[in-house]
């Protein structure tokens, strides 16, 4: 899997591998991959739309959550959130698999939890359902405790809801005994090999046919892929991703502005500045005294 895409979700406790992360269009607690930011992790994930509709991308296909609705993604599958509300959230829960298998090499481990993680699938969680209401309901209660973590073992009231889901979704699994979409796998690898290449040269001029020969597919091909897995052309997102580094550049560095926009891929500054505003809304100088603190 590709690195450059990989997100290494952080533990309150290193003992304890479950994190829910926080996420709105400007910001995510803790910080991590958020916001129109394609990756994958190692962990399940489910995410819940708190508040509005998230329209999200998984391993190429459109996702629509309404408020209340969530998504289970299985271990190493692209994905990101799309759009949002400007005053939306969501929140997700990343859990490592181990806490499912209870101990290393368990019969759990080796029938429920091994062979379902291979699939690399994911399900929508709709509220109408109700086994994934049941999902929903527990997911929901999981937040609540780990927000206040103040009943007498928790971890444990946590522990046996994360079962429980994964009961429900493995069972949903078998319910549909899909067979491996080995071509679905072979676009992810290809996206991944151009997402790479992207992110490894952003700074640069950059050229379609460039990207093409990285993954080893034509310019054709090259432009069906970005749509597909990131909703955009290719040049799209170059632009994009040179927004979001100049972005991290302008909250995270003492850099001008001028810098950045070198440093990013851009030919000069006033293409820099009507670029990040047709996106952001805002200048950069502005969005670095909105947010930097």
């Amino acid at each position: 899997m590709d690195n450059r895409l990989h997100e290494e979700n952080k533990y309150k406790y290193s003992t304890f591998p479950f994190e829910i992360y926080r996420v709105n269009q400007f910001s995510m607690t803790p910080k991590g991959r958020g916001f129109d930011d394609l990756h994958w992790h190692e962990e399940l994930q489910f995410t819940i739309a708190e508040k509005g509709p998230l329209r999200m991308q998984v391993n190429g296909e459109l996702v629509f959550l309404a408020e209340g609705e969530g998504l289970f993604i299985s271990p190493e599958v692209l994905h990101t959130t799309k759009t949002m509300q400007t005053d939306g959230s969501y929140y997700s829960l990343n859990v490592q698999t181990k806490i499912l298998s209870f101990f290393l090499g368990s019969l759990m481990e080796q029938k429920y939890v091994l062979p379902y993680l291979k699939q690399q699938r994911w399900l929508h969680l709709n509220q109408g359902d109700l086994s994934q209401e049941k999902i929903l309901s527990q997911i929901k209660q999981i937040n609540q405790i780990y927000l206040n973590q103040s009943d007498f073992a928790w971890e444990y009231q946590i522990a046996v809801l994360l079962v429980s889901c994964w009961q429900e979704i493995i069972q949903a699994q078998e319910q549909l005994s899909l067979p491996a979409d080995k071509k679905q796998l072979q676009h992810q690898k290809r996206m991944q090999s151009l997402l790479n290449f992207v992110q490894e040269n952003y700074m640069r001029d950059l050229r379609l046919s460039e990207m093409a020969q990285a993954a080893h597919i034509s310019i054709s091909e090259c432009t069906r892929s970005f749509k597909k897995f990131t909703d955009y052309s290719p040049y799209e997102y170059l632009l994009q991703y040179r927004i979001k580094k100049a972005a991290e550049k302008l909250l995270q560095t003492e850099l001008t502005v001028e810098q950045i926009a070198i440093q990013t891929g851009f030919k000069d500054t006033s293409s820099f500045i009507q670029a990040f505003k047709r996106r952001v809304g805002l200048t950069p100088l502005k969005y670095r005294k909105n947010y930097q603190n």
